[in-house]
């Protein structure tokens, strides 16, 4: 059943819009606010309790919907809720028609088009002046992350965990993360738990990601990148993903300001810098990755159904 959740909630994220999206989410970035204006006090014991307030509403709603219809209308009605909210949380749909944006503006030379796009793509300005390469470059490493936040780990651990608690429960701590990491939060002890949460809830993932995009680019250039770019930060799980995602497309991301959310960018990859033209190749490794990670998970289905 989790293979099926899972195909059925890919097919349903890419035919429809999930507008009300932001408006859904509106609520919960209001209530973490609030507990980070009403409970940072710079130390890292409060920014445990803002922390547990911020995930405990999320786990019981995660047990509530996927055990509720469990329990309520059989099998049937929890694997249809499950896909639901899966379906509402992943979003490939978003990265295949933003790098589509940007690669036609890049080709046209509209460059103020494509970084208004891109900062509008980073909920922020852009830190300086990008040329063609520089934007290129952003895009696609946007483009690497996005797919891993957003499409890879929550599938995983939908799989790992039953049900919607998975996807949920790391979608609510990179949202905590990142709305508290902008807010300023992740300068003193306050910030810190929700980073560790994250990254205990990234480590394995973001190696997943990092060997599926080896397998389905370019395997040689995506592990040496891997090993060797990413050592002297080895808890900066996002520039794994980044190191193999550059490897594997073949290109050279410039150094430049870092990218949002703490994330260390710097000279990764091999081969020239990137332009317009890669980002239909990123696109492609992407859709790529995406199609081995259910297939893997079919398969492992299969085996699990011909062993009974």
């Amino acid at each position: 059943m989790t293979f099926l959740s899972v195909l059925f909630a890919l097919i349903l994220e890419h035919y429809v819009s999930w507008h009300r999206r932001d408006r859904l989410l509106a609520p919960y970035l209001r209530w973490t606010a609030w507990l980070r204006r009403v409970l940072d006090s710079g130390t890292a014991r409060h920014g445990i309790l803002a922390l547990v307030l911020a995930l405990l509403p999320v786990l019981a709603l995660g047990v509530l919907l996927h055990f509720g219809p469990l329990l309520l209308g059989g099998v049937a009605l929890a694997w249809l809720v499950d896909l639901l909210v899966l379906g509402a949380v992943i979003d490939f749909k978003t990265l295949s028609d933003r790098l589509g944006q940007i690669g036609s503006l890049l080709r046209s030379e509209h460059w103020p088009q494509a970084a208004a796009a891109i900062e509008d793509w980073e909920g922020g300005a852009l830190p300086g002046e990008f040329d063609g390469a520089g934007l290129a470059s952003r895009a696609i490493q946007l483009a690497l992350l996005h797919a891993h936040w957003r499409v890879l780990v929550p599938i995983l651990w939908f799989v790992l965990l039953p049900g919607a608690c998975g996807p949920l429960l790391y979608s609510a701590t990179l949202t905590v993360q990142r709305q508290w990491l902008a807010a300023g939060a992740d300068g003193g002890e306050f910030g810190r738990p929700a980073a560790i949460l994250l990254g205990w809830l990234d480590w394995l993932p973001a190696r997943l990601t990092a060997l599926s995009f080896a397998v389905v680019g370019n395997f040689e250039e995506s592990l040496f990148c891997w090993r060797n770019q990413t050592h002297q930060t080895p808890a900066d799980d996002a520039r794994v993903v980044l190191a193999a995602g550059a490897g594997a497309i073949g290109v050279h991301f410039e150094p430049a300001p870092v990218l949002p959310y703490g994330v260390i960018n710097g000279d990764l990859g091999t081969g020239d810098f990137p332009g317009a033209e890669h980002l239909q190749n990123a696109e492609g490794l992407l859709a790529r990755t995406l199609v081995l990670s259910v297939v893997l998970l079919g398969l492992l289905t299969l085996g699990g159904l011909v062993s009974i």
